[in-house]
C-alpha cells in the first residue's frame, strides 16, 4: 500500500512519478458541498457559503476563511492549531461544530464554530481514533461521525452529544478492508461506504438506529487499483469512487437496499492520479482531482447517472490538487493544492464548468490537504470595529472604535506609544496583531490587539529594519510582512509567529528602486509591488513558498513622475499608482505572472499631489488622497479595470491629505490630514460617491496613515 504519509519524506519529483504507475496519494475533506454525508443543503431555500476551513497537514493546522457569497473570494481570517498532520476537517450540518482528522496523532480535534466563523477547541479539545486517521465525515442527521484509520483498517465511530463532543459508540470501530482513506454516508443517513485503498475494495455498511455500523450481506465490493475516495449523489442513488493508479472513476447504482453494482460502463477516464470526487449539490456535475497532473476533471451527470466528459475535461489546478469542494450554493468550486500552498478558486458555469476565479488562488499554511464549508440562510458579512492612526511626530498610534453610522470614537486608552516617527500602521488579516514604521528609528513597533481592540506591546516591542523604513504590510495569509526602507533601497522581509512576533528571513532584504515608499501584496498572495519615488517605477515581485520575494523576470516597470503609492484591485487583476509629482494615477492590469502592463490608458489625472489609493472591498471605486489640493479624488472602476473620474470628481478633505482607506465593509471612507491633524470621515453611497459624516472630521495628533479593521458575522 502507498500512504500518503510518505510525501513528507521522499522528493515531491519521485512521489508524482510512483502516483503514475503505482497508486494515488492525497486527500481531501469538503465536507459541505459535497455528498460526502456531512449535511450538504438541498431544497429550495436560499444557501450561502459563509466561511472555509482548510486542514494543513504541514502546519498542524486549520486556517478560516470568510467567504464572498457574491464573488466566491476567500479572505483569510485566522488559524487554529490542531494535532500532528490535519489531513482532513469536516462541519456538522447545523454549521456550529467542525472536526479534524490528525493522522499523525491518531486523534479528531473537535471544536465550537462561532458566529463570526472562528473555531474554538471543546472543552475536550480531542478523541482518539484508530492509527492513522484519514478522513472524518459527519451524518446528515448530525447525530453520528465516523473515522477512517488507514493504519487499523477501522472506522472509529461516535456519538455527537448536544454540546458537539464526540463519545465513541458501545462498539467503538468496525472493521475495514485494507488501508481505509475515505469513509462517506449517503443523504439518507442509512448507508455508509468506505473506500479501502490497500484491498481495491469498498466496504459497505447499514448504519443501525443508534448510528452503528454493520457490514451488509455482501460486505464489500470491487474497485479500481488503490482507491482514494467514494461520494454519493445527493439522490442517493449513485456513488462514485476515485482510482488513483487506475487513472478512473468507478461508477454505481445504489440498490434501495443501500448496496453498490457497477453502471453498465462501470468507469470513467480521469487525469493522472485521481484523488477526490465530488458532486455538486444539483447532482448534475462531478469533479475529481488529479495530483498527477494538476487538474480536474469534470464531468456531468446523467440521467442514469452516468458521468460524461464535458466539453472541456479538465482545468489546471495549483500543483498537487489534493481535493476539490463544492460551496453549498453550487455557485463556487475551491481545490486544495497540497505542495502548492493554495486554494485555487472557481465560478461554475451555467453548465457546470469551472472558471478560475479572480484571483485564481489565495495562499495557504503549509501542506493544505481539504477543505469543509459552513453554510447558512444569509452570507457572511463584515462589521467594522477598530481604526488606526500613525501619528507621525507624536510618535503615537491613536486608537478607535468604529460606531454603527462609521464614525470614529476614542477608546479609553486613546493612544499608545511608538518609537520615534511613525509613519505607516498595518495590521494581520486575523485582526490579532498591528505593526508600526517608525521612520527615523528604524524599527517596527509591533503590538497584540485585545478583545477590545486595544494594542499591548509584545513582549519584544520592536524589530530592526532597513534605514528609513516607509511602509510596512502584511501577506493575505498572515505569515509574512513586508516594510519598504526608503534611505537604504530595500524591503525588509519577515515571518510572522504564532503569536505576532516578526523575525526577520534568512535573506533579511531584497533590493528596490530608489527611494522605495510603498509596498503591497496582491490579493493571492503570490506577487509584492514597491513604489520607487525617485526612480519612477515600480519594482515586482514573485513571493516563494517561504515568503522570500524574487524580482520578476522583468524586474521594474516604468510609472509617472514621483510615484508615492501601489495597490492592487480586490480581483487581484488591476494595480494603480499615485504619482506625487505627476498629479496622475497610473494604471495596469495584472498578466496570469503577476506582472505589470499599462493599460490603453496609462495614466488618469488626480489632484495635486496626489500621495495614497485606495480601492473598496467591491472592486468598484476608488479614492485618491491629493496633498497639495486638500481634496480626494473618487473614481468607478470600469469592467477592464480603468478609472474615470464621478460625476462629482473630488471631495473636500483637511489641510494635507496623506493617506485614504476604506473599511472592510465597504460603507465608510477616512483621511488622515497631516496639515490640520485631523480625520476626515466619510459615508460611502450606493455609486460610490463620499459624503461627509455629520462630525466631518475629528482631531488627532499628526496623522499619516490609518487602518481600520473588521470582524465577520
Amino acid at each position: 500500500m502507498f500512504r500518503t504519509f510518505f510525501i513528507r519524506n521522499v522528493p515531491i519529483a519521485l512521489v508524482v512519478a510512483v502516483l503514475l504507475t503505482l497508486a494515488a496519494c492525497g486527500g481531501g475533506g469538503g465536507s459541505s458541498g459535497s455528498s460526502s454525508g456531512s449535511g450538504s443543503p438541498t431544497g429550495t431555500v436560499s444557501v450561502y457559503p459563509r466561511f472555509a476551513y482548510v486542514a494543513n497537514d504541514n502546519d498542524n493546522s486549520v486556517s478560516v476563511y470568510a467567504v464572498n457569497a457574491t464573488t466566491g473570494r476567500l479572505t483569510f481570517t485566522g488559524k487554529v492549531s490542531t494535532g500532528t498532520n490535519p489531513w482532513s476537517v469536516t462541519v456538522d450540518p447545523s454549521g456550529r461544530y467542525a472536526y479534524v482528522a490528525n493522522e499523525g496523532s491518531a486523534t479528531v480535534s473537535q471544536y465550537m464554530i462561532g458566529t463570526n466563523g472562528s473555531l474554538t477547541p471543546m472543552a475536550t479539545p480531542t478523541v482518539n481514533t484508530g492509527t492513522f486517521p484519514a478522513f472524518v465525515t459527519v451524518d446528515p442527521s448530525g447525530q453520528y461521525a465516523y473515522v477512517a484509520n488507514h493504519g487499523s483498517n477501522t472506522v472509529s465511530q461516535y456519538t455527537i452529544g448536544t454540546n458537539g463532543s464526540l463519545t465513541p459508540m458501545a462498539t467503538p470501530t468496525v472493521t475495514t478492508g485494507t488501508g481505509p482513506i475515505f469513509v462517506t454516508v449517503d443523504p439518507s443517513g442509512r448507508y455508509a461506504y468506505v473506500a479501502n485503498n490497500g484491498s481495491n475494495t469498498i466496504s459497505q455498511y447499514t448504519i443501525g438506529a443508534g448510528g452503528s455500523l454493520t457490514p451488509m450481506a455482501t460486505p464489500t465490493v470491487n474497485a479500481g487499483t488503490n482507491p482514494w475516495s467514494v461520494t454519493v449523489d445527493p439522490s442517493g442513488r449513485y456513488a462514485y469512487v476515485t482510482s488513483g493508479a487506475s487513472n478512473t472513476v468507478s461508477q454505481y447504482t445504489i440498490g434501495t437496499n443501500g448496496s453498490l453494482t457497477p453502471m453498465a460502463t462501470p468507469t470513467v477516464s480521469t487525469g493522472a492520479g485521481p484523488v477526490f470526487v465530488t458532486v455538486d449539490p444539483s447532482g448534475r456535475y462531478a469533479y475529481v482531482t488529479n495530483v498527477g497532473d494538476n487538474t480536474v476533471s469534470q464531468y456531468t451527470i446523467g440521467t442514469n447517472g452516468s458521468l460524461t466528459p464535458m466539453a472541456t475535461p479538465t482545468v489546471i489546478t495549483g500543483t498537487f490538487p489534493e481535493s476539490v469542494t463544492v460551496d453549498p450554493s453550487g455557485q463556487y468550486a475551491y481545490v486544495a493544492n497540497y505542495v502548492g500552498n493554495t486554494i485555487s478558486q472557481y465560478t461554475i458555469g451555467a453548465g457546470g464548468s469551472l472558471t478560475p476565479n479572480a484571483p485564481i488562488t489565495v495562499a495557504t499554511p503549509a501542506g493544505p490537504y481539504s477543505l469543509a464549508m459552513s453554510h447558512g440562510a444569509s452570507p457572511a458579512t463584515v462589521v467594522p470595529k477598530y481604526a488606526y492612526v500613525a501619528n507621525y511626530l507624536s510618535n503615537t498610534v491613536s486608537e478607535y472604535t468604529i460606531g454603527t453610522n462609521g464614525s470614529l470614537t476614542p477608546m479609553a486608552t486613546p493612544t499608545v506609544n511608538t518609537e520615534t516617527d511613525p509613519v505607516s500602521v498595518a495590521v494581520d488579516p486575523s485582526g490579532q496583531y498591528a505593526y508600526v514604521a517608525n521612520y527615523l528609528s528604524n524599527t517596527v513597533s509591533q503590538y497584540t490587539i485585545g478583545t477590545n481592540g486595544s494594542l499591548t506591546p509584545m513582549a519584544t516591542p520592536t524589530v530592526s529594519t532597513g534605514t528609513g523604513p516607509w511602509s510596512v504590510t502584511v501577506d493575505p495569509s498572515g505569515r509574512y510582512s513586508y516594510v519598504t526602507s526608503g534611505t537604504n533601497n530595500t524591503v525588509s522581509q519577515y515571518t510572522i509567529g504564532t503569536n505576532g512576533s516578526l523575525t526577520p528571513m534568512a535573506t533579511s532584504t531584497v533590493s528596490t528602486g530608489t527611494n522605495p515608499l510603498s509596498v503591497t501584496v496582491d490579493p493571492s498572495g503570490r506577487y509584492a509591488y514597491v513604489a520607487n519615488y525617485s526612480s519612477n517605477t515600480v519594482s515586482q515581485y514573485t513571493i516563494g513558498t517561504n515568503g522570500s520575494l524574487t524580482p520578476m523576470a522583468t524586474s521594474t516597470v516604468s510609472t509617472g513622475t514621483g510615484p508615492w503609492f501601489v495597490t492592487v484591485d480586490p480581483s487581484g487583476k488591476y494595480a494603480y499608482v499615485t504619482n506625487y509629482s505627476g498629479a496622475t494615477v497610473s494604471q495596469y492590469t495584472i498578466g496570469t505572472n503577476g506582472s505589470l502592463t499599462p493599460m490603453a490608458t496609462p495614466t488618469v489625472s488626480a489632484g495635486t499631489g496626489p500621495e495614497s489609493v485606495t480601492v473598496d472591498p467591491s472592486g468598484q471605486y476608488a479614492y485618491v488622497a491629493n496633498y497639495s489640493s486638500n481634496t480626494v479624488s473618487q473614481y468607478t472602476i470600469g469592467t477592464n479595470g480603468s478609472l474615470t473620474p464621478m460625476a462629482t470628481s473630488t471631495v473636500i478633505t483637511g489641510t494635507e491629505p496623506v493617506f485614504v482607506t476604506v473599511d472592510p465593509s465597504g460603507r465608510y471612507a477616512y483621511v488622515a490630514n497631516e496639515g490640520n491633524a485631523t480625520v476626515s470621515q466619510y459615508t460611502i453611497g450606493t455609486n460610490g460617491s463620499l459624503t461627509p459624516m455629520a462630525t466631518a472630521s475629528i482631531s488627532v495628533g499628526n496623522p499619516i496613515s490609518i487602518i481600520t479593521t473588521g470582524s465577520y458575522q
